[in-house]
C-alpha cells in the first residue's frame, strides 16, 4: 500500500514552483548505509562512537592519518556496492517539476549526484573525491583495484594512500573541526537566506547543525511550506508545518506525484 499524503498538503504542493529540501544519513538508510545519529547512528555507539568521532577528527587527519582512514574505509566501504534508492530519484523527479530547486546534502556517500540531482550543495563533501595535502592533485577513489586508491587496498594494509609525489591523501570530505567550504556556504545562503524557496523539505537529518536548522525555522518564520521526513522527533519537528513519520522513498515519492 502506498504512502498516503495529507490533503491539505496535497493542496498546498500543487503548483509549487520553488522547492529547498535538506537530507541527512536517513535518506540513505534504504540503500543500507547506516546512520551516523540517533538510533542505531555510528556516532552514537556506546563502545565505538567517541572514538569514530575522534579518528574522523582533522588532528587525527594530520597526526595518524592511518587512524583516519581506517573510519573512512568502513564508511566507504558500506557504501560500496549500494546504491541510490527510491528517495534518491523522488528527488530527481521533484526537481524535474519545479521551476526552482535546490538540494542541500550533509550526505557523503554520493547518492544524490549518482541518481541524477543537478543543482546540489554537498556540504560535507563526498567520500569517493580525493585530494592529496602536499600538491593538490585529485582524483576518486576507485571501487576496483587499479591506478587510484581503492577501498579493498585501504582495508587490507589499513595504511591512508599515498600521492605520487609522497604525500597523504585525504578524502574530500569536512573533517570534524575543520571549516565548511566557503564556496558552499555562501550557496547555502543565496539560496535558502537571501531568496527563501516556497517550500522547505528536511528529510532523514537529525538536524543538530545551525546550517540544518535554520533554513528551515526561517522558512517557517516566513510562512513558507515546511515538512520534515523523519521517523524521530528531532529539533524542529514542533515548528515544520507538516512532520511525516514515514519512509522517505514513500513520501518523497507521493510528494514528486502531487506536485
Amino acid at each position: 500500500m502506498s504512502f498516503e499524503l495529507p490533503q491539505d498538503l496535497k493542496a498546498r504542493l500543487c503548483g509549487l514552483a520553488s522547492i529547498g529540501v535538506i537530507t541527512g544519513a536517513g535518506i540513505s538508510a534504504e540503500s543500507g548505509i547506516p546512520t551516523y545519529r540517533g538510533k542505531g547512528g555510528i556516532y552514537d555507539d556506546p563502545e565505538q562512537g567517541d572514538r569514530t568521532i575522534e579518528a574522523l577528527s582533522a588532528p587525527t587527519l594530520r597526526m595518524d592519518p592511518d587512524r583516519a582512514w581506517q573510519a573512512i574505509a568502513k564508511i566507504a566501504g558500506a557504501a560500496h556496492g549500494a546504491k541510490p534508492n527510491a528517495a534518491h530519484y523522488a528527488l530527481v523527479e521533484i526537481e524535474r517539476k519545479a521551476s526552482r530547486f535546490f538540494l542541500l546534502t550533509q550526505n557523503v556517500d554520493g547518492f544524490h549526484a549518482q541518481a541524477g540531482s543537478r543543482n546540489l550543495i554537498d556540504i560535507h563533501g563526498d567520500t569517493f573525491k580525493l585530494l592529496c595535502m602536499q600538491c593538490g592533485w585529485r582524483g576518486e577513489l576507485g571501487r576496483v583495484a587499479g591506478h587510484e586508491p581503492c577501498i579493498q587496498t585501504i582495508v587490507a594494509t589499513g595504511k591512508a594512500p599515498l600521492c605520487r609525489c609522497g604525500g597523504t591523501i585525504r578524502p574530500d570530505v569536512v573533517f570534524f573541526g575543520e571549516m565548511l567550504p566557503m564556496a558552499k556556504v555562501l550557496r547555502l545562503h543565496a539560496e535558502f537566506y537571501d531568496n527563501p524557496p516556497e517550500a522547505v523539505i528536511s528529510v532523514g537529518t537529525s538536524s543538530m547543525f545551525p546550517y540544518i536548522v535554520e533554513p528551515v525555522l526561517l522558512a517557517a518564520q516566513r510562512g513558507k511550506l515546511t515538512i520534515e521526513i523523519n521517523p524521530e522527533e528531532t529539533e524542529i519537528s514542533a515548528h515544520v508545518d507538516f512532520h511525516l513519520k514515514a519512509k522517505a522513498g514513500e513520501a518523497l515519492t507521493a510528494i514528486a506525484h502531487a506536485l
